[in-house]
């Protein structure tokens, strides 16, 4: 498992790294092309101005005039901050706009520059002397005529060149962000999923195991109660027949009763351990209970029990299986018989259930339940009588669950134990 972990790690840690490397190629790109949209809006101007001097340079002052209106204009710009004509020894010949960002360099060079202030171009400009000395329409020699080594710098303004690059590593690191993200929930996923496929296999195994053990179980005890009820014949026949004393009889007697503890014992052992697969049919739970309460006749004649069903309406009907119906039903009410004092009433009652569904309720006047003892009630083969099996009520929640039900107990008011059904379809 430990090479998978590192595997896993290894993948994630590659994919991630891809990732982040074609995001920073892309910011690389979009910053490009921000400084490249900056850099043809400048070099647009600068030609502008480099092609206004050359063409014009011969009107004189007029045209040294006219060019400081037209650089006036041009810082009127949001883009342009500064622009300025410096001789080739960095004097300051013509200027506008903030100046002082241009700084004061000599020699000039020419070329790209990104400053903190903003991006600045150099254009030298190297002007031959121009024809017969003076411009052609009489306003005296310029600046420019005499020809020599100039210089155009071009200041604009980055802010918006920054915004894109701050956008585009905000942008891109949400989305190596994100991305980790997928991939560590993608691998947690995975992880998961590949646990619970392996816990699923496992209870898979178990559940195929226990069932094999619940067979080989049912088949042992089917194969006991055989013999067993040999044993219990040849027994009686011993116990009624005249040719044994008294005290062999007896002992004959006291063989044909323990064979038939044991094989009741079986017999509840094979109803928790047979599959439950009900087959639902209507049935009502008045007709019910009328058949259980001749069933236990004997036992509540013995004590002076009343089994009270005037709760239950004559047509209170039921979805369920009726042979398991009558199972869990009998076990709960010769548990409540049993715990019940001599005198007393066990009840049954049906009321609204969860989901729409019927609640049946058993409750009796005994001494109730331990509240150390409640949690393993229906656990196999716990018992709070000295003469239980430990498996009635286990075998009411194995019906229950079959059925879809819940089975459970509560402390009934003033006294004895409440067992109850929920969940029952109408």
């Amino acid at each position: 498992m430990r090479w998978q972990t590192w595997t896993t790690v290894a993948v994630v840690l590659l994919a991630l790294s891809a990732l982040a490397w074609w995001q920073h190629r892309e910011y690389c790109h979009e910053c490009e092309l921000a400084r490249e949209t900056l850099h043809r809006q400048a070099h647009s101007v600068m030609n502008a101005l480099v092609g206004g001097i050359r063409a014009h340079r011969r009107r004189g002052y007029f045209f040294a005039a006219q060019l400081q209106g037209s650089l006036d204009e041009l810082v009127k710009s949001q883009d342009i901050l500064a622009v300025a004509v410096v001789s080739g020894d960095g004097r300051l010949m013509l200027s506008a706009g903030k100046t002082e960002m241009l700084g004061s360099r000599s020699p000039i060079v020419g070329g790209d520059f990104w400053d903190a202030a903003g991006f600045r171009l150099v254009e030298p400009l190297d002007l031959p002397p121009a024809p017969g000395g003076l411009h052609h329409s009489g306003g005296g020699e310029g600046p420019f005529s005499g020809g020599g080594e100039f210089a155009v710098i071009l200041m604009l303004d980055r802010s918006q060149v920054d915004a894109r690059c701050r956008h585009a590593v905000w942008l891109r690191g949400s989305l190596v962000v994100a991305g980790a993200v997928v991939l560590l929930c993608a691998t947690l996923a995975w992880r998961i999923t590949i646990r619970s496929a392996g816990r699923a296999r496992a209870l898979e195994m178990e559940a195929l195991h226990l069932r094999d053990l619940s067979r080989a179980a049912a088949g042992l005890a089917h194969e006991t109660r055989n013999p067993l009820g040999l044993i219990r014949g040849w027994t009686q026949q011993l116990a009624q027949s005249d040719r044994q004393s008294r005290e062999q009889q007896e002992q004959a007697q006291a063989i044909v009763e323990e064979c038939d503890r044991v094989t009741a014992r079986i017999n509840q052992f094979l109803a928790f351990a047979r599959p439950c697969k009900p087959e639902l049919e209507p049935v009502n739970i008045k007709k019910m209970a009328d058949e259980l309460a001749l069933l236990l006749e004997p036992d509540l004649n013995a004590n002076n029990i009343t089994f009270s069903r005037t709760a239950l309406l004559p047509d209170e009907i039921v979805r369920a299986d009726r042979e398991m119906f009558r199972q869990a039903l009998f076990n709960l009410v010769q548990n409540a018989v049993q715990a019940s004092p001599e005198g007393q009433t066990v009840e049954i009652f049906v009321r609204g259930g969860q989901d729409g569904g019927r609640r049946i309720e058993v409750a009796d006047h005994g001494p109730g339940v331990s509240p150390e003892a409640v949690g393993s009630l229906f656990a196999p083969y716990f018992t709070t009588r000295p003469d239980g099996t430990g498996l009635g009520l286990a075998i009411v929640r194995h019906i229950a669950s079959a059925h879809g039900w819940e089975a459970g107990y509560a402390p009934r008011p003033g006294g004895g134990s409440l067992f109850w059904l929920d969940r029952i379809h109408v």
